[in-house]
């Protein structure tokens, strides 16, 4: 998949310039949290990462071509949210996942961004999970995705070669955090991802 990613990725222009790679954890569990603002993203992330992870995603992403790969390989989990017992399965099959000491990939807005570069709502799904399984939460920050292949893009959206700029940022600790710090939580780590898109992207 890491080769697949490279070569999708080359061979659409596109040039990755990662910041904070230092800052990824090994052999250990923990949970990625990126803003979707890209169809690039998930290429993207098995660029970055050289350790084996598992991706979440929604059901949909099954009839999309070229992308579908990503999450249909694997151990990845396709969540039914259409369907509240697939839905409980592919919960539990992520906590499974974590206790295996493997990385989980969540998209906290849930798709990608129709607003982009600004964030949607974060849905609460992998703070609560992270809380749940006392593992850090890995904010990364796509600043430049929605330039290089947008939602609707080729016809509709915006799209072309050129750099896809990530900024991976220190680990959000959870050990001493309960269910009632799930919203504080969440807006910290949604801040977090906000704070690089809002200077770059505000007055200009």
């Amino acid at each position: 998949m890491r080769v697949y990613a490279k070569l999708w990725l080359f061979f659409c222009g596109i040039k990755m310039n990662i910041k904070g790679a230092e800052n990824i954890p090994y052999n250990r569990a923990f949970i990625i949290c990126a803003n979707h603002s890209s169809f690039i993203d998930i290429p993207c992330l098995y660029v970055i990462f050289q350790n084996y992870f598992v991706f979440t995603g929604k059901k949909e992403i099954e009839k999309w071509p070229l992308f579908k790969i990503f999450y249909t390989s694997g151990m990845n989990i396709l969540v039914d949210r259409n369907n509240s017992g697939k839905y409980s399965i592919a919960f539990k099959r992520m906590m499974e996942v974590l206790e295996e000491n493997i990385p989980l990939v969540i998209f906290p807005e849930g798709t990608i961004s129709p607003i982009s570069p600004s964030l949607c709502e974060f849905k609460t799904g992998a703070v609560s999970l992270a809380i749940h399984k006392k593992v850090p939460i890995l904010p990364i920050t796509f600043t430049t995705n929605w330039k290089r292949l947008q939602k609707g893009g080729f016809f509709k959206g915006k799209a072309g070669p050129g750099i896809a700029q990530v900024i991976i940022h220190p680990l959000i600790d959870t050990k001493e955090l309960s269910k009632k710090d799930i919203s504080l939580l969440n807006d910290r780590v949604k801040e977090t991802i906000s704070t690089p898109l809002y200077n770059l992207y505000t007055n200009t």
